[in-house]
């Protein structure tokens, strides 16, 4: 296999394992949040839970499609249970998927995978939007 591929695939199951502990974080977090301002968090991590399972299929289907194998690595997530603490810890995963959707993009448009390189930035997009949202509970 090709080594910019290898390295494609490698940082796509990053991204994968990113999306799937984001998953895994979001629903620990949402689950122990209390009071109003701890209502309104949890609204948007339930809803943003969806987002990145889509993502984290489409990764592991990409790899799969790309010759590679989605290699699973769950991580605890921190313990914490204030909201403020909740949304700093989110929006430190998700300016780490921004960085990772773009170089990733750029390794997909080198292999010429050109569709693959619009779904990460769309993912970016989506990241972004996700960062806005959690910049915007912060005050």
């Amino acid at each position: 296999m090709d080594e910019k591929l290898q390295r494609l695939i490698e940082g796509l199951n990053k991204d994968m394992n990113a999306e799937l502990n984001t998953i895994v974080r979001y629903i620990r977090h949402a689950a122990v949040l209390k009071g109003i301002a701890g209502h309104e968090v949890r609204e948007l991590l339930k809803k943003e839970v969806m987002d990145e399972v889509k993502h984290a299929i489409y990764l592991a289907d990409k790899i799969v499609a790309l010759g590679g194998k989605p290699k699973v690595e769950l991580e605890v997530p921190a313990d914490v249970e204030d909201w403020q603490a909740v949304l700093r810890d989110a929006l430190k995963y998700e300016l780490e998927a921004i960085a990772g959707y773009r170089e990733r993009a750029q390794q997909a448009e080198e292999v010429g995978e050109i569709g693959l390189k619009a779904t990460l930035e769309m993912f970016a997009e989506d990241e972004t939007r996700h960062k806005e949202e959690i910049e915007r509970l912060l005050g």
